[in-house]
């Protein structure tokens, strides 16, 4: 009787603690919410001063090359885009954490060619 209700007992306890394998838990969530905010408070200032000094680097390159945007571009996107929040989703690695953008207009576009707004996208590229 007492080896009845001990496997019950764990099997009841299997049951109940049964979840997906990619399921998490809200503790879980909660961590990495926690961990999140924890890491913006470093994470934010370091890369408001790389995009501040990008963008007055990226300024000074424009004007010193004499207007040449190519150049104060290379300098401005890398800098100032890219991640700016830390989130769960990049804690847990399931997103990348980008501290450098890089979306240069060297590099094609995503786009269809029958999509909208394709043919202003190439007008860029017109000389």
């Amino acid at each position: 009787m007492m080896r009845r209700l001990i496997a019950a007992a764990v099997l009841l306890g299997l049951v109940v603690a049964a979840r997906p394998a990619g399921a998490i838990t809200q503790l879980e969530e909660a961590g990495r919410a926690a961990a999140s905010i924890g890491l913006n408070i470093f994470y934010v200032p370091a890369k408001a001063v790389v995009a501040l000094v990008g963008l007055v680097t990226g300024g000074f390159v424009g004007v010193a090359t004499g207007g040449d945007e190519r150049a104060s571009y290379a300098i401005l996107v890398p800098t100032t885009s890219g991640t700016w929040f830390v989130t769960p989703d990049q804690v847990d690695g399931s997103k990348p954490i980008e501290f450098f953008g890089s979306d240069y207009s060297d590099r094609p576009s995503e786009m269809g060619l029958s999509e909208p707004g394709r043919s202003s996208y190439e007008a860029t590229y017109a000389m």
